[in-house]
């Protein structure tokens, strides 16, 4: 997911990259917003543009080696973390199916 790839988040999206740009980019942001806002979709395009190897101003370049793994939401430093039922459960139990549903 590349930050063009998202609909009516653009002043957003521009705030995060000018703060990624200034050097002002915080060690976690909590983004906020009722169901169906498209906050999942730009956690991962800011995970995207972040660990891209060849980032415009504007975008990840969506060709490194980084960005094909984020497309495919296997990058080792991408992590998803939903709640679970069950004492033995976590959600690396569910991954491959939380996977195949953002697609």
């Amino acid at each position: 997911m590349r930050f063009s790839n998202l609909i009516g988040q653009q002043a957003v999206a521009t705030q995060l990259r000018s703060m990624y740009q200034h050097g002002r980019m915080p060690h976690a942001l909590l983004l906020l917003g009722p169901e169906g806002s498209g906050k999942l979709a730009l956690a991962i395009a800011l995970a995207q543009y972040l660990l891209c190897d060849n980032r415009k101003d504007t975008d990840a370049c969506g060709q490194c080696a980084h960005c094909q793994k984020m497309e495919h939401l296997v990058h080792p430093d991408l992590h998803f973390v939903f709640p679970v039922v069950g004492s033995k459960m976590t959600s690396d139990t569910y991954l491959a199916q939380w996977r195949a549903a953002l697609e």
